[in-house]
């Protein structure tokens, strides 16, 4: 018998429902300008772990974030002199939030898709590549990394933040669900590595490790964030 092949389709599809069914949940923003924070976060734990110093000097520097959400990480990033800066997030109504919310930071591009069809898509060329939560944590890194790897220039820094599968856990997708206001559960696609697991996809792929931090995300909740940061062998 045949095995049944994955449609990576299905997943982008699932996990863009779930996100755009939160960003729903909040529209108080969407048409108003923001404060644009004083730092950048890379737990879900504010004032925990590193800053925007994690991705190096970006003056110049053309930036991309994978998964940028409602835009509160990539809108700090763009006061610090890049080039230019991208947002990329599945979930279109997350990237409208960001667009509204984020107007009066200039050069920022906002935009719609999957990471890995941008990518391969783009002839474009980055400095730095990061993502939170996003789309390292949501899409295969199978897949995903040879794309990163593509595009990042020569010296170019790929950074991004993941939770780390459960001690004993097998590595690969996972099925969780996102709890709305109303209760409604929501189901999305991640894919869960410990940090050696992170380490052996990173290597496969022709990264080089910098640094990788272990970070506890919830007070006595066994969850940990794994911050790590790499540049193409």
């Amino acid at each position: 018998m045949t095995a049944r092949r994955h449609d990576r389709t299905v997943d982008t599809r699932v996990n863009a429902a779930a996100w755009n069914a939160i960003a729903r949940q909040d529209r108080t923003s969407t048409d108003r300008a923001e404060v644009v924070p004083a730092r950048m976060e890379w737990t879900h734990r504010p004032g925990t772990g590193p800053g925007a110093e994690l991705l190096g000097d970006v003056r110049g520097a053309r930036v991309i974030e994978l998964g940028c959400n409602r835009g509160d990480n990539l809108a700090h990033v763009a006061t610090l002199g890049p080039a230019r800066t991208v947002g990329l997030d599945v979930a279109e109504d997350c990237v409208a939030q960001a667009r509204a919310r984020w107007a009066h930071v200039p050069g920022i591009a906002w935009t719609t898709g999957e990471a890995g069809d941008f990518l391969a898509a783009s002839r474009e060329t980055y400095d730095v590549v990061y993502s939170i939560f996003g789309a390292l944590w949501y899409t295969d890194p199978e897949r995903l990394l040879p794309r990163v790897r593509e595009r990042l220039a020569p010296g170019g820094l790929l950074a991004f933040t993941v939770s780390a599968a459960r001690p004993g856990a097998l590595h690969g997708a996972r099925v969780d669900n996102l709890t709305l206001g109303t209760g409604v559960r929501m189901p999305v696609v991640h894919y869960a590595y410990d940090a050696a697991g992170w380490h052996d996809l990173l290597a496969r792929h022709r990264f080089i490790v910098e640094r990788s931090i272990d970070v506890p995300t919830r007070d006595g909740a066994g969850h940990r964030a794994l911050v790590f940061t790499a540049r193409a062998a």
